[in-house]
């Protein structure tokens, strides 16, 4: 893999930071970023990952405003789920109700 150089800017306290916990790593300071910025690329790569289901919801939810098709239709809760509902909303389920 080529290397590749440039440069970016940052107060002086935090360039200090910077050397100090790379000296403290025994890393030079290219290699502490890398790795660093490395670490925080996975990480929010993770977190596409996880909520890449719920913005294709959104995104069919907005495609479909206004046609009268919502997103999560075929999801069906189950008693549990449709009390603890009920429970947040302060109101008898359904299942409560019909009994």
């Amino acid at each position: 893999m080529a290397t590749e150089r440039f440069s970016i800017s940052m107060p002086s306290e935090v360039r200090d930071r910077i050397r100090e916990h790379a000296a403290d790593a025994g890393l030079d300071v290219s290699t502490f970023l890398t790795i660093a910025a490395q670490a925080q690329m996975d990480q929010q790569d993770r977190v596409r990952r996880i909520f890449r289901p719920f913005e294709e919801a959104r995104a069919e939810a907005e495609e479909n405003a206004g046609t009268g098709t919502w997103a999560g239709d075929e999801i069906e809760l189950t008693r549990d789920e449709r009390a603890e509902v009920a429970a947040i909303l302060g109101r008898p389920s359904r299942d409560e109700a019909a009994a």
